[in-house]
C-alpha cells in the first residue's frame, strides 16, 4: 500500500512539474510584444484556437437564450468553430476544413514595434499574405453566372440568390475555386497589444480580421453581389418570359 501511495505521489509530481514547466514556457514565449504577435500569428496558422483566445480579445460574450439562459458566445471571428460541442458534427467538420483552407496559405512579417503608455500598450506593424480571398470569390460568382446564362430555367434563380449562403455553409465549389486562386492578396496593417493582468494581448479590429483572412469581407461587397444577383435575376426572367410567350 505504501509503494501504491508512493508509486501515485510521484506521478503528481511530475505532472505538477510538467505542467509548471508548460506553463513558464508559455509565459516566456509571449513576454513581450513581439513574441506574443507571433505567438498569435501561428495560432492562426494552426487554427490553435485556446491560444488564439487566450492572447486576443476575440471573445466578445454570450447572448442570452430563453429564460435568460446563456446562449451561443459570440466571437470576432471563428465564431462557428468555437462554440461548445458534444462531438464533432457534419456541419462543425465542414465549417473547420473552410476555415483551414482560408489559413492555409497565410504568412506574416512582424515590423516595427513601439511601446507606449509606461510599457502597458504597444504598437506593431505587420505585413499579412494570404490567398486573395476576394478573388476566389469573384470567380465562383463568375462560375455560378455562366451556368445561369445557360440555363434560363428559373430554378437557375435560386441558385445565384444563394451566393452569400453558400460563402457562409462553406460549399464545396467555393473551396474548389479557393484551391485553384494563385493569387494572393497582401495588406500592411497597424496592431494594437496591450497587457491584461501583466499578460499582452493583440486587439483584434476589422482590418486586421480582413488581412488575416486573405481579403474575404462580405458587407465589403455585399450590395456588388446584390446589384450581379438582381440584374442577372431580371435578365434571366426577361429571357424566361420571352422563351414561354411562344
Amino acid at each position: 500500500m505504501k509503494i501504491c501511495k508512493k508509486g501515485i505521489s510521484a506521478s503528481l509530481a511530475v505532472i505538477v512539474l510538467l505542467t509548471a514547466c508548460a506553463g513558464r514556457m508559455k509565459s516566456t514565449e509571449t513576454d513581450t510584444p513581439e513574441k506574443m504577435a507571433e505567438q498569435v500569428m501561428r495560432s492562426v496558422k494552426e487554427l490553435d484556437l485556446e491560444t488564439f483566445n487566450a492572447y486576443t480579445d476575440n471573445y466578445e460574450g454570450s447572448r442570452r437564450g430563453l429564460f435568460g439562459l446563456l446562449g451561443d458566445r459570440e466571437y470576432k471571428v471563428f465564431q462557428d468553430i468555437l462554440q461548445p460541442h458534444i462531438f464533432e458534427s457534419r456541419r462543425y467538420k465542414e465549417k473547420r476544413r473552410f476555415a483551414e483552407k482560408v489559413v492555409e496559405e497565410l504568412e506574416w512579417d512582424l515590423g516595427e514595434v513601439r511601446e507606449e503608455d509606461g510599457g502597458e500598450k504597444a504598437r506593431i506593424k505587420m505585413t499579412v499574405t494570404n490567398r486573395d480571398m476576394a478573388k476566389a470569390l469573384e470567380l465562383y460568382i463568375m462560375w455560378i453566372m455562366e451556368d445561369i446564362m445557360e440555363d434560363t430555367e428559373m430554378g437557375a434563380l435560386s441558385l445565384i440568390k444563394d451566393i452569400p449562403a453558400a460563402v457562409n455553409g462553406c460549399n464545396e465549389d467555393l473551396i474548389r475555386f479557393i484551391d485553384e486562386t494563385r493569387d494572393t492578396w497582401t495588406e500592411d496593417v497597424t496592431v494594437t497589444a496591450y497587457k491584461e493582468d501583466g499578460v499582452w494581448k493583440l486587439h483584434l479590429t476589422d482590418e486586421f480580421i480582413n488581412a488575416l483572412m486573405g481579403n474575404m469581407d462580405p458587407d465589403e461587397y455585399e450590395d456588388e453581389w446584390d446589384r450581379s444577383i438582381d440584374g442577372s435575376a431580371e435578365e434571366t426572367e426577361s429571357e424566361y418570359a420571352r422563351q414561354n410567350a411562344w
